[in-house]
């Protein structure tokens, strides 16, 4: 089957700053170049320029001379020029005056050397054709590009396309209806990368449309042409809106009106509106772009949830180089916020071991003189993408990460590093650029990126210390153990990345040794008091790596709020001193900390015991004492849990696992902030008096009345800086006083609606009190009640099922007997996801 890839239209084709070229134009040049490769007897010819009509012009007329392209990348270096140059074997490299001596510096190096041909020598010929091109047309089944992945795990490798793929592609996204006659789109992101190549160039011209070309892709000349030319479409990278976020948000964050205005828009929640009322914002690009189209890497969902509510009509798609490249995009007026989309009309997707496969007329024959990787990668017709995800019940895709670039550590734990990245970058837009996470020299190390202004705002260990109480401790304190950054290194410089915004995790190490600031301080002996050994000893049974004397314990060795406990307890009973968690702030390492107790040892204190396990910590007298609930807790209860009926639907199951009157640990994953009133909805008058809920310390129940009312009311409020130790002894008394009570185990709130990992506190209580857990899953809250929502869902459907009671076996560890519970929890998580869309 022949395909026509471009047909004459009697309208402008190109738009530059300083010319319009008709389609009657760029016939004629096409032209010209078919007539200069056409004497060359090309097969596969190389592209190797910055984006502009010339570009163009050689494509198709390398098209209409039979041969194959391969786009190479304008800023390669002379190395990276020569590999592919070397492993295509084009018989042309065609180039433009910038990357000429680049070009001829990549050939110098390579055996078969193809000729070097310039854009301004071709462009210097004449039409000598009696009659020129009317239309570019190729057989389906013909190669059309070898296009190099951005190889940022390793060696790039040629993917093969033929026509038969650009077309599946182009034809779905018309019949999505992005595409249409007579549109235009801005060619922003360099043509050599797939997503621009087909967004920008090949598709727009495949429907008639316009290529608007801005001089230079600074934000002055993008404004410039977009005042001097509207555009429907603008194709770009996530860096592109963060950059356009963090300027909005800037002004909007300086501005009560603005921020009263942007809520006002999350309010009403219309692109029409929100167009209207950020009016001046948009006219900043044009005022007419009716889809930003993000690809490349996924977007941040807070960032792309303010830009959404200032009326910018985001739709981020799914792909990849070997798919041409879309897998899937979502429909016009059916977009999820942190999804791609859903499947492409002729595309299909299944997920299989957590990787995405696909299979479709659009997905590659196979990589370029690659046999033995192609077979790894596609299998029985279905192309394995190395991207792990999961489909929710309407179809819609979601990513988790790179199979690749997956980080196993050496417990078998996996740790996906972008979602770590992100995590870190989200606790502070203002000052994180971005950053990169990687195991270097066994432990979990990150590069963080700072705004520049921060190395004239502090010397470099101020800044440090700065970014490690405002990011890293914060970070550490609310994700699991393995997880935790141990080492980090600031940067005001970019990140290795590709052109189109991807991280090239594995030039990370090398970035690190090439930073000219590192210094290499001489090593301190270490302490030989008998102190320091006894506390480095201890505190060498909390972590899973040798001790060291000026290690932060907690942010270099990984000293979590339990084994500080453990360090609490032993210096207590073993030197009279107390011990607060904010000491291990002031004395952060071990060498600090030694000092601090040795200083303020009481040298008459008689030891009482040399291990501490937590055992002794929960069953040590005397036994806290438990405030009586008021009958306020009892009626606020009642109060809230009929304004939660009256909201939404709650359907109850596993009630019959409840019937015990024994003490219980009741655990529920943590889906929304009504959770507790879900966790306890079937609770009968008395069992709300016995039952005691675990909470971490917030602003608002810091002091005064909602804080004595909180500690009348059957919670035990934990402050992770004071009184972690205390707060534990009370649940366990709670539990010796025949309650029972009720622990989050993940800690914290889900950020995205899965059940994130499971905390160790319960399990602690349950293998050392002898009780039994009743697993909660709870789904459909987090949908009802999103983080950050005005108002609630109303009539939802909310599932809450209460599992048989678990209990620790006796040669079971703390931490196997918490992924089991976890285990249970979520897999009846997944199986209420079925009944939520019921």
């Amino acid at each position: 089957m022949n395909i026509k890839f471009l047909t004459p239209h009697a309208r402008p084709a190109f738009a530059c700053t300083d010319k319009l070229y008709q389609y009657s134009d760029i016939f004629e040049k096409i032209s010209v170049y078919e007539k200069y490769f056409d004497g060359l007897s090309l097969e596969r010819l190389a592209i190797f320029a910055e984006n502009s009509p010339s570009w163009v012009f050689a494509l198709y007329g390398a098209w209409s001379a039979k041969s194959a392209v391969i786009p190479i990348d304008a800023k390669s270096s002379i190395d990276e020029a020569a590999f592919i140059l070397s492993d295509s074997e084009p018989q042309v490299l065609c180039c433009d005056s910038t990357t000429l001596e680049t070009a001829k510096a990549a050939v110098a190096k390579l055996t078969n050397q193809p000729k070097i041909i310039t854009f301004e020598e071709i462009n210097a010929q004449k039409n000598v054709t009696n009659a020129s091109i009317t239309e570019v047309e190729r057989d389906s089944e013909e190669l059309a590009l070898i296009v190099y992945t951005s190889g940022t795990t390793g060696t790039p490798k040629g993917v093969m396309l033929t026509f038969a793929n650009l077309y599946a592609n182009i034809k779905a996204v018309i019949e999505a209806g992005y595409f249409y006659d007579g549109m235009s789109v801005l060619a922003m992101l360099p043509f050599h990368h797939i997503l621009p190549l087909m967004g920008t160039l090949i598709a727009p011209l495949f429907v008639g449309g316009k290529i608007v070309f801005p001089k230079t892709i600074s934000p002055a000349d993008i404004s410039e042409i977009l005042q001097k030319y509207s555009v429907d479409m603008i194709v770009t990278v996530p860096r592109f809106f963060e950059l356009v976020h963090a300027n909005i948000m800037t002004r909007i964050n300086r501005s009560t009106i603005l921020k009263g205005l942007l809520a006002l828009a999350r309010l009403v929640n219309n692109k029409k509106f929100s167009g209207k009322l950020f009016g001046a914002i948009h006219k900043k690009f044009g005022g007419q772009v009716k889809h930003w189209i993000c690809g490349g890497a996924a977007l941040d969902k807070k960032m792309w949830g303010d830009l959404d509510a200032l009326g910018f009509a985001i739709h981020e798609g799914y792909g990849m180089t070997e798919c041409a490249p879309i897998i899937t995009f979502p429909r016009i007026g059916r977009v999820k916020l942190g999804s791609p989309g859903e499947a492409l009309p002729g595309i299909e997707i299944k997920i299989i071991d957590g990787e995405i496969a696909v299979r479709g007329a659009n997905v590659t024959k196979g990589y370029y003189k690659r046999p033995e990787e192609t077979a790894e990668t596609i299998r029985d017709g279905w192309l394995f993408t190395g991207d792990l995800g999961h489909l929710d019940e309407e179809g819609y895709l979601y990513i988790t990460g790179r199979r690749k670039e997956i980080i196993v550590l050496p417990n078998g734990k996996n740790v996906n590093p972008a979602e770590i990245e992100a995590q870190i970058c989200a606790l502070s837009h203002e000052e994180i650029l971005e950053a990169g996470v990687m195991i270097r020299e066994g432990v979990m190390h990150a590069i963080i990126r700072v705004q520049h202004e921060l190395f004239d705002k502090f010397d470099a260990e101020a800044l440090e210390e700065h970014i490690r109480n405002t990011i890293i401790l914060p970070y550490n304190r609310t994700t699991a153990t393995y997880r935790r950054i141990i080492r980090f290194t600031l940067t005001s410089d970019e990140l290795p990345r590709t052109r189109v915004g991807k991280l090239k995790r594995h030039l990370l190490d090398d970035f690190i040794n090439s930073l000219s600031d590192k210094k290499n301080e001489p090593e301190v002996p270490e302490p030989e008091s008998k102190t320091y050994i006894d506390l480095k000893e201890i505190l060498a049974g909390q972590i899973a790596m040798p001790p060291r004397a000026d290690a932060h314990m907690e942010m270099d060795l990984g000293l979590d709020s339990l084994g500080k406990i453990s360090i609490q307890c032993y210096v207590k009973e073993n030197y009279g001193v107390e011990i607060s968690e904010r000491d291990f702030e002031t004395c952060a390492t071990l060498r600090k900390f030694a000092e601090y107790v040795e200083k303020n040892r009481n040298t008459s204190f008689e030891p009482q015991t040399k291990g501490i396990t937590w055992s002794n910590i929960i069953n040590s007298a005397p036994f806290p004492k438990l405030e009586k609930p008021h009958f306020f807790h009892f009626a606020t209860i009642m109060l809230f849990r009929g304004l939660m009926r009256t909201f939404y639907r709650v359907h109850y199951s596993g009630m019959e696992n409840l019937q015990s009157d024994k003490p219980l640990i009741i655990a529920p994953n943590h889906q929304s902030y009504i959770d507790g009133l879900l966790a306890t909805g079937t609770f009968s008058k008395t069992q709300i008096y016995k039952t005691y809920f675990f909470a971490k310390l917030r602003s608002i129940i810091k002091k005064g009345f909602i804080r004595s009312f909180a500690e009348r009311s059957n919670v035990v409020i934990m402050d992770i800086n004071d009184n972690v130790s205390e707060s534990i002894r009370k649940l366990a008394q709670a539990l010796r006083e025949n309650n029972r009570i009720v622990i989050f185990p993940e800690g914290t709130r889900t950020k995205d609606g899965n059940v994130s990992e499971f905390r160790q506190t319960f399990a602690i209580l349950a293998k050392e009190m002898d009780v039994g857990v009743i697993p909660v899953a709870i789904r459909g809250a987090y949908e009802a009640l999103k983080p950050g929502s005005t108002f609630p869902k109303c009539n939802a459907n909310i599932f809450v099922t209460y599992l048989p009671e678990m209990k620790a076996l006796p040669d079971e560890s703390y931490e196997d007997f918490c992924a089991r519970v976890r285990v249970a929890v979520e897999t009846e998580w997944e199986k209420l996801g079925m009944m939520l869309t019921k």
